[in-house]
């Protein structure tokens, strides 16, 4: 049962991490709090990918034998990252990936 409570907070976390990133990408807007590249097909791919992790944890979880603590895992997984989108979805750059910026060589007399 600790594997299944275990696996569907997995699932639960990663289907609420995904969810961001997927909306973000399929309207066009790229922008997102992670380290990769702001683009909008970047964004789609991190949620499929994210959903595609989700699936496989709840498919292991077995969550018909354990239907309950099952669910509450679920959703302490959807609780705990939503906690924590809070944080990183309103901050304007949490990664400092915008703020990178190539260092400029100086010439001889600089």
């Amino acid at each position: 049962m600790l594997t299944t409570i275990g696996l569907a907070f997995v699932a639960g976390f990663f289907l609420g991490n995904g969810l961001p990133y997927y909306a973000q990408g399929s309207t066009g807007d790229g922008r997102h709090p992670a380290p990769f590249p702001d683009t909008p097909a970047v964004s789609v791919l991190v949620g499929c990918l994210a959903f595609a992790i989700a699936a496989v944890a709840w498919h292991f979880a077995h969550a018909g034998d354990h239907p309950v603590p099952a669910y509450a895992g679920g959703l302490a997984g959807l609780l705990a990252v939503a906690l924590i989108h809070t944080r990183t979805w309103r901050e304007k750059d949490p990664w400092g990936k915008r703020s990178r910026r190539p260092e400029r060589t100086r010439g001889p007399l600089a």
